[in-house]
């Protein structure tokens, strides 16, 4: 029997090369802080929705840091940490495959987390689906590319059917290019991949566009929703699309919007589309890590 919603939560850390954005923490603790920000996510989340609690995943993802002897971070086949992301997908699809959920929210851990249910999704409702990359940061690199080797930049790269990156990580469907949107792009990634963008024939509202006129912006989104013909959306929300100044719970800090423009957006696809995949990613919660290392070396704690 089919499942209405599945709550997934994936806390993947091993997709992000982050270690440098937080230099007064130790880099194993940086790099697997994504794992605490699922966990954190799924704290919030719980309470909320009864049925939602009852019906929660969770996809079992390694702790294990490795490094090379300088410290770096071990690259495989062009992707950090290539073989481990491999065995979590899969076993994200076997769990996906098991639940057979209509919809899914994903509490992650990194961008990558999308990709998974995202295909299952694209898989399940054919053309019918758009998906809406709500993120500072286009994530369309590709394996090996010079420019960054953390596979949750390549998240909508294979998510549209990379073709290396498909058959990498064996994924079942992929979203017609043209039925992908970002929305709330501010980085220099995203002028980086803006040739690749437009290639491959991805419309782009950029987070100025929204501060500029929000009522445009949104008038925009909903004729492109209405162009697509699609009757169901999935919903990628990167954290760091946000405006640092007012919510810092994210990786980067380019984000420009506020979250009362990422509600809007939310609801306005909502109100115009079935969403049957939401995913909440890259919350990285530097105080309570800063805390947990105090913890640890308190008494009764650390006995």
């Amino acid at each position: 029997m089919q499942n209405e919603t599945l709550k997934l939560v994936y806390p993947q850390w091993q997709g992000g090369d982050i270690v440098a954005f937080f230099k007064d923490l130790k880099p194993s603790e940086a790099a697997r802080g994504y794992v605490l920000g699922a966990q954190i996510l799924n704290l919030l989340v719980s309470n909320l929705n009864a049925n939602l609690d009852k019906n929660t995943a969770f996809v079992p993802i390694s702790v294990d840091y490795e490094s090379d002897k300088s410290g770096k971070r071990l690259v495989q086949d062009g992707i950090i940490d290539k073989f481990i992301l491999q065995e979590q997908t899969k076993k994200a699809f076997e769990l996906l495959r098991a639940k057979n959920p209509a919809k899914i929210l994903t509490l992650g851990g990194e961008c990558a987390v999308s990709v998974a249910p995202f295909s299952y999704l694209a898989e399940k409702y054919k053309d019918e689906v758009a998906m809406i990359w709500i993120d500072a940061h286009p994530d369309l690199g590709v394996a090996g590319d010079d420019f960054y080797k953390g596979y949750h930049a390549m998240a909508v790269s294979a998510l549209v059917g990379d073709g290396e990156l498909s058959k990498v990580f064996a994924l079942p469907a992929h979203i017609k290019p043209q039925n992908v949107l970002f929305v709330g792009l501010n980085s220099n990634e995203a002028q980086h991949y803006n040739d690749r963008r437009e290639s491959l024939g991805i419309q782009a509202i950029w987070g100025k566009d929204i501060l500029a006129n929000e009522a445009k912006a949104m008038s925009e989104i909903r004729a492109w929703l209405a162009k697509s013909g699609a009757k169901k959306a999935l919903i990628h929300l990167d954290l760091d699309v946000l405006d640092p100044k007012e919510l810092y719970a994210a990786v980067g800090n380019t984000g420009i919007l506020s979250v009362a423009n990422v509600k809007n957006v939310i609801n306005l696809i909502s109100q115009n589309t079935q969403v049957v995949g939401l995913s909440v990613a890259e919350h990285l919660p530097k105080v309570q890590i800063k805390l947990k290392e105090l913890l640890s070396n308190l008494p009764l704690i650390k006995e």
